[in-house]
């Protein structure tokens, strides 16, 4: 077990409840192995019923790092377990997969890359992390613990990147999550095109951090990355898989800014391709707080939220 995994262990054991774990997955999609934490509920043992919930952001530690930014005074793990311990939720796995290079400097979104690096010690094999989530790691979760689960629901979560890829496993699992959450997400535009310049859109479309998922820059021109894209896969779905889809509630916030501040305009744009194509956004109002920020500490608030309206109704 890397050193980094036994320092996140070590902190969470004397202040859970529940248990966290590290399972490495060998992935035949990816050709190497990953790792991915667990959480498992108090008694997780003799209970008979828990749903499961998908937390994605990048690197499998995010989630339960208190170091990942300076903002936060608990982890995401630790507010689940204490809501769990006083009964304001049921009990729930989580699940939290690492997507990201090992150093978490480059992003897979959760797509079949173009351009993998092959060095094996970055930590992405063939890239093909699409085909890891959908046919390897969420059926092997789902036959696991499907005697514990097999009458309960289904919720999938996701941070700025994170909240792409949550979007994105979403429509591309069109019914299979009763429940998205996403805070602050990085959501493409229509043929990359931002409606406020009505030019191309200067984070997909040339960020160099996504190279080796999208490929170079002169590349990602229109619809070259609409596989890839959850506003065009709702926009031009057909009508069976938007019936499916129908099946999911979108419970959509973000930070209160813009631009290199956050994405509230993305978050609006996006809830409003959702209820033009009849689906359910959940909330009227985007912005989580006025001071919302783009950061460890207002997600992690927001997580609670989610599940809260959610479990409390």
């Amino acid at each position: 077990m890397l050193p980094q995994y036994r320092s996140l262990l070590a902190y969470h054991k004397k202040k859970l409840r529940g248990n966290l774990r590290v399972l490495p997955f060998r992935s035949r999609s990816l050709g190497i192995t990953k790792h991915l934490f667990l959480y498992e509920p108090p008694r997780f043992t003799s209970l008979e019923n828990v749903h499961i919930l998908y937390l994605f952001r990048g690197h499998e530690r995010e989630y339960v790092n208190i170091q990942e930014d300076g903002s936060r005074k608990k982890t995401s793990i630790e507010r689940i377990d204490e809501l769990i311990q006083d009964g304001t939720l049921p009990p729930i796995l989580v699940v939290m997969p690492g997507l990201n290079s090992a150093d978490n400097a480059i992003p897979s979104l959760g797509i079949n890359m173009v351009d993998a690096p092959a060095d094996k010690r970055v930590g992405f094999g063939s890239g093909n992390f699409w085909d890891y989530l959908t046919t390897e790691l969420i059926p092997f979760i789902d036959a696991r613990f499907q005697k514990k689960t097999q009458s309960s629901m289904r919720l999938s979560y996701g941070f700025s990147l994170g909240g792409y890829t949550t979007s994105l496993l979403t429509c591309g699992l069109p019914g299979y999550f009763h429940h998205a959450g996403l805070y602050d997400a990085l959501f493409m535009f229509e043929d990359q095109i931002d409606p406020r310049t009505n030019k191309a859109d200067t984070i997909w479309g040339k960020v160099s951090m996504f190279d080796s998922a999208l490929g170079k820059p002169d590349a990602r021109i229109g619809g070259s990355l609409s596989a890839w894209n959850s506003t065009e896969l709702i926009r031009f779905a057909d009508p069976i898989t938007l019936q499916k889809l129908k099946k999911t509630t979108f419970w959509i916030r973000s930070s209160a800014y813009d631009d290199n501040k956050g994405n509230l305009y993305r978050n609006t744009y996006f809830i409003d391709v959702l209820r033009t194509s009849g689906l359910e956004a959940a909330f009227n109002v985007v912005p989580f707080n006025k001071k919302a920020e783009h950061n460890w500490y207002w997600n992690d608030r927001y997580l609670s939220f989610f599940l809260k309206n959610i479990f409390e109704g």
